[in-house]
């Protein structure tokens, strides 16, 4: 079942950084572009950072990679863990075809001492890799993109609030503690259900580099997750497209599912899928 659009029933459970959705309270007064107090956009933030999943969360997805001219290209599969530490969300991702090895695989995890990254390739498994590197050749999808480091990124301020796509959201700017691109993170937080909707990734003078924008969302067993999102390349106008096919929730992973160590081997999948 799909919706293109949060309906407003929804509490749903964001991508990759397994944010669980929150009612969260609106600002001061009844217009939809009323602001935020700084207590309040306090509050937003932290509900955000803190909230969790219901059980954890296993996703099947392919990701296809649309030039803003020519052919579109084969797509790319991929699975996606998403759960929770005593230390915080944890991620793991793996491109692989069927029954076959990781041809890329990572590990991210964030919390309040910041955000960590495990990726492998070719064999070898590096911590803290670089960040401009795509998941696959062709595609613009990035470790980061899946990850999400930004939202937990310790300089980050409330710029405003205003409608984006028919929806009254909130606008985090968060600035990149390595210094390097992107420089600044724009994300923006549904005002009703805190979900992230949409990030665009700043150079160092303030230019628009990327965007990733949450396209629908999707119920799983009475729990609302991703059901697609693009990331668009603001020079070219590519886009990478990712569709969620296939998903399990409200399950337990083992600790080693989230163990850089396990990183040189398949993780095991849960049982139950349901197709989107």
């Amino acid at each position: 079942m799909r919706t293109p659009r949060l309906s407003l029933t929804v509490r749903w459970v964001a991508l990759l950084s397994a944010s669980l959705a929150l009612a969260l309270p609106p600002g001061v007064g009844g217009d939809d572009y009323i602001q935020l107090t700084a207590p309040q956009a306090k509050e937003v933030l932290h509900d955000f950072r803190a909230s969790r999943l219901n059980g954890d969360l296993c996703f099947k997805f392919e990701v296809t990679h649309k030039p803003r001219r020519g052919d579109s290209s084969p797509p790319v599969p991929g699975i996606v863990w998403a759960g929770w530490t005593s230390e915080g969300p944890r991620v793991r991702v793996e491109l692989r075809p069927t029954n076959g090895s990781p041809a890329l695989s990572f590990i991210a995890a964030k919390s309040a001492k910041g955000s960590r990254l495990w990726l492998r390739r070719g064999g070898v498994t590096v911590e803290n890799p670089r960040v401009d590197e795509p998941l696959a050749a062709g595609l613009l999808l990035l470790p980061s993109d899946l990850a999400l480091p930004y939202t937990h990124w310790e300089e980050t301020h409330y710029e405003k609030t205003e409608r984006s796509r028919g929806r009254p959201v909130h606008f985090f700017l968060a600035t990149n503690p390595a210094k390097a691109d992107p420089a600044k993170v724009s994300f923006a937080l549904d005002r009703t259900y805190g979900a992230l909707v949409q990030a665009t990734y700043l150079d160092g003078t303030g230019v628009a580099r990327r965007t990733l924008q949450v396209e629908e969302f999707s119920q799983v067993d009475e729990q609302w997750i991703l059901g697609s999102c693009s990331v668009r390349d603001e020079a070219t106008r590519d886009i990478d497209l990712l569709k969620v096919t296939e998903a399990a929730v409200r399950r337990r992973f083992e600790p080693a599912t989230f163990d850089p160590a396990t990183l040189d081997r398949p993780a095991p999948l849960p049982t139950g899928f349901k197709p989107l």
